[in-house]
């Protein structure tokens, strides 16, 4: 039975056999041009597991109510929709909206907090909107030539401040003194950059939030979590990781990019690609989905976005 079939025929999957489901599968492997590895992802399951079900039939009952959810979801009808739009801005994912949530919590309690998460997941996108939106947070940018002496700058600019020459222990205490009492908080992306050598600046960054309960927040990749945890091999951070709180995002869920889906003219083919993409936070996540919807747009140019639409679209991002 083709999965084109199960479609017009409305069918109820939980009311499908073992080999029913098996046979879904098979075909949607077949004609849709997914793997057992975006099968399995989707439903929460290695792709070892779902070859083994499809080709040899071992299967538990949680495996098949998985499978069961994932099929239900694929070929939901969607609803009636009066126009679509090509715009792409940005999405309030639960994780957006616990980012917005954990950097306000650490602004008020005046914390130290951590943000960690794979390139893509939308970490940055989140803590500048939270930096546009509230008064008295400054977002920086960590880049891997960044000295002491810029980060201190950077922060001193913020505090009303021109640093005087001298060593950065005498910046460090004119800083101090200027930003005591004052509305601040740093918001410091791609923290990970940060480290060069040694882990001084993590140190600085602590040192200053002792005395002015200023509050900091780092943002990175799982680089910056191992950083905070192991330091460097001969220095480490102990004294910053005991003080500090932490938020680790996991990438955006399947129903919330099919929510999103909903907004444009897309097939349910082409969508499926597209929530696979969105879902894999080891190669891009939610960041990949959004540059690969923004080239179909384009290419479709206000009329439907094909699978072909798609598979063109990965195509040339792999040229860049």
């Amino acid at each position: 039975m083709s999965a084109v079939v199960a479609l017009l025929e409305n069918i109820d999957f939980k009311s499908m056999g073992k080999n029913d489901l098996r046979d879904q599968l098979k075909t949607i492997r077949d004609n849709e041009g997914m793997t057992f590895v975006d099968i399995g992802r989707q439903c929460g399951y290695s792709s070892s597991t779902i070859s083994q079900f499809v080709h040899h039939g071992k299967t538990s009952t949680e495996l098949e109510s998985a499978v069961i959810s994932f099929l239900e979801a694929r070929y939901e009808q969607p609803e009636a929709q009066v126009e679509y739009t090509d715009e792409i801005g940005i999405y309030p994912t639960t994780e957006f909206k616990g980012v917005l949530g954990f950097c306000e919590d650490m602004r008020l309690r005046q914390k130290m907090g951590v943000v960690i998460g794979h390139p893509g997941t939308g970490k940055t996108t989140a803590i500048r909107e939270f930096c546009e939106r509230t008064e008295g947070a400054v977002y920086i940018e960590a880049f891997t030539s960044m000295r002491m002496q810029d980060l201190l700058s950077i922060m001193a600019e913020a505090s009303g401040t021109e640093l005087k020459r001298g060593s950065n222990y005498a910046k460090v205490q004119q800083l101090i003194g200027a930003m005591r009492n004052k509305e601040l908080m740093f918001v410091i992306d791609e923290a990970e950059y940060l480290k060069k050598w040694d882990v001084d600046k993590f140190e600085i960054l602590r040192k200053i939030w002792d005395n002015t309960s200023v509050p900091i927040l780092l943002c990175g990749t799982h680089d910056l979590e191992e950083i905070l945890t192991r330091g460097n091999g001969k220095d480490n951070l102990a004294q910053l990781y005991r003080r500090k709180y932490m938020m680790k995002l996991e990438g955006i869920k399947e129903k919330e990019v099919r929510e999103i889906l909903k907004r444009y003219n897309i097939t349910r083919e082409a969508a499926n690609h597209l929530v696979a993409a969105a879902i894999d936070v080891r190669h891009g996540g939610l960041g990949n989905f959004v540059e690969l919807l923004e080239l179909c747009l384009e290419a479709a140019e206000g009329s439907e976005i094909s699978i072909e639409i798609v598979k063109d679209a990965k195509k040339y991002k792999l040229m860049f």
